[in-house]
């Protein structure tokens, strides 16, 4: 009777330190991709640059939806984030920004993570540009919630994406959880909308060049984590395709605690 009891002992600790350990580890994979809505690729073939990487969560623009654009033919009517959910398993959110060419244009996420909630936020827009949105998706991840985001921003002046980053900031600064953003930001690491007004984040890239992909010449893909102390970047990397005129980075970063108000 006491070697059972000592057995069951041991079971139950064995179980616990486990679970704990499991409890510990908060790390995720993360990634972000401007697709180029799918012109120099197939969905499979993008599917299988995302997959090769193994992502916990995915931030994608340049996505469309049943759109003909004229010269993409093999594109035409595909819904960009349905199949890209189908071939990678994952779960696939999306945001529209623009009617076009018959369909939609704007971005998504993927996360192989179950979600709580989803939200579009329209960004502000100057003059005619071209309408910009940020999509934040909540998800469950083990027994923490994290927020994750993405977003592509306006390509014309550093004015109309310091106004976008100030929306975008609050809205995922003031959250009751952990934050994660990425996206096409369309700034260079020195421009005033990345070098300040993201300074109080942390980076979860470096400065490797993220475009053209053909022969990078500037960055201006990021991914950020906030608050910067509930974070610790492991590694980050720019990964070497043509499916796209962006390189992906995908980034393995680890929750310290979670982000309590």
């Amino acid at each position: 009777m006491k070697n059972l009891i000592w057995i069951c002992c041991c079971i139950c600790l064995l179980w616990a330190g486990g679970h704990a350990q499991a409890q510990e580890s908060k790390k995720l994979r993360i990634m972000t991709y401007n697709l180029r809505f799918g012109e120099l690729a197939s969905m499979e073939e993008l599917a299988a640059v995302i997959s090769e990487q193994k992502p916990d969560i995915v931030a994608i623009q340049e996505v469309d939806i049943m759109t003909s654009r004229p010269g993409v033919d093999h594109q035409h009517g595909v819904n960009f984030i349905t199949e890209l959910g189908y071939y990678t398993k994952m779960f696939p959110l999306y945001g529209k920004t623009i009617p076009h060419a018959g369909g939609w244009y704007g971005i998504g996420i993927l996360t192989k993570y179950p979600y709580i909630s989803v939200e579009k936020t329209m960004l502000p827009r100057t003059g005619n540009n071209e309408p910009r949105a940020l999509l934040a998706a909540t998800v469950e991840v083990g027994e923490d919630t994290v927020v994750f985001a993405c977003t592509h921003l306006d390509y014309t002046t550093s004015e109309a994406r310091q106004k976008q980053v100030a929306v975008i900031k609050s809205a995922l600064e003031n959250l009751p959880y952990p934050v994660i953003v990425g996206g096409d930001f369309n700034a260079t690491p020195d421009s005033w909308e990345i070098a300040e007004m993201f300074r109080p984040w942390m980076p979860f890239s470096n400065d490797d060049l993220t475009s053209p992909a053909s022969n990078p010449n500037s960055k201006i893909d990021y991914l950020f984590g906030f608050p910067a102390e509930n974070w610790k970047l492991i590694s980050t990397k720019v990964i070497t395709t043509q499916r796209s005129d962006h390189l992906p980075i995908v980034s393995d970063v680890e929750l310290i605690s979670p982000k309590k108000k």
